[in-house]
């Protein structure tokens, strides 16, 4: 039998550069019946699924048809690790991101977001989100054919903090990032007498000088690093790149100078 691309769905991550790991995308019960019965296929793909259509007429049109079929996929993490860096923000507990093509212009194939009840259970994760494409919008919204629906998850955001413990006696000491693409507040330490972290440190190590760095704005998580974040001494570059502050230390590095 004959098969041609009906409709693509892309999973898009902001914390990736590169495509998404650790996410599946699975169609629902009531889904995988219709596909079987009117013989389509799911293919996965890099990006995500495409949705082949047997024996359909290259030049079908609106006209001709309008099925009002909906294909409904679940988004599944397959590891813990993915939360941890997934924006949820504004999604309360048993709840969780609905994705749809219900209602896009012409030629938009960025899905819209809306939120839903929580549902869907792969391997023992709970679903994160949930795609729902209607076949009559696929059909009529799209001019060009295979239309590509991209599924865009948001990243975290979070303030980094630089701790430093230090036996030099100076405080002239600053955070620098090339081309200024991030910028640090030097915190009073003396005046931080809520922060924990400084407080450990001072009970830690008595005889040593405690610096601490907050980023000005909040920083994206990300799998790519960002490099040449140096601390300077005076005119002098004392670390030439300080690591960044990894995802399950909620952007706080604590470091022995």
């Amino acid at each position: 039998m004959d098969y041609r691309e009906f409709f693509q769905i892309e999973i898009i991550h902001d914390y990736f550069s590169g495509k998404p790991t650790d996410l599946v995308i699975i169609p629902d019960k009531q889904t995988k019946r219709l596909l079987e019965k009117q013989g389509f296929l799911v293919k996965k793909t890099v990006e995500g699924i495409t949705v082949l259509k047997p024996g359909a007429d290259q030049n079908e049109t609106v006209a001709s048809r309008t099925p009002d079929h909906a294909f409904v996929f679940y988004v599944f993490p397959t590891s813990n690790s993915i939360r941890e860096y997934t924006d949820t923000s504004g999604f309360e507990d048993g709840k969780m991101i609905l994705f749809t093509n219900e209602g896009l212009e012409s030629n938009t194939f960025l899905l819209s977001q809306s939120k839903k009840e929580q549902e869907g259970i792969y391997k023992g994760f709970p679903a994160m989100a949930s795609i729902k494409i209607i076949e009559r919008e696929v059909i009529s919204s799209a001019t060009i054919s295979n239309p590509v629906y991209r599924a865009v998850f948001n990243t975290k955001s979070i303030k980094w903090k630089y701790y430093f413990v230090s036996s030099l006696s100076t405080s002239d000491i600053t955070i620098k990032t090339k081309n200024e693409q991030l910028s640090f507040n030097k915190l009073k330490t003396e005046e931080t007498t809520s922060d924990q972290i400084v407080n450990a440190l001072e009970l830690n190590f008595p005889n040593h000088q405690i610096f601490a760095f907050e980023s000005n704005n909040m920083i994206p998580y990300s799998d790519t690093p960002i490099k040449d974040i140096r601390l300077i001494q005076g005119d002098t570059i004392f670390i030439k790149h300080l690591p960044n502050p990894q995802t399950e230390d909620q952007g706080v590095q604590i470091i022995r100078i």
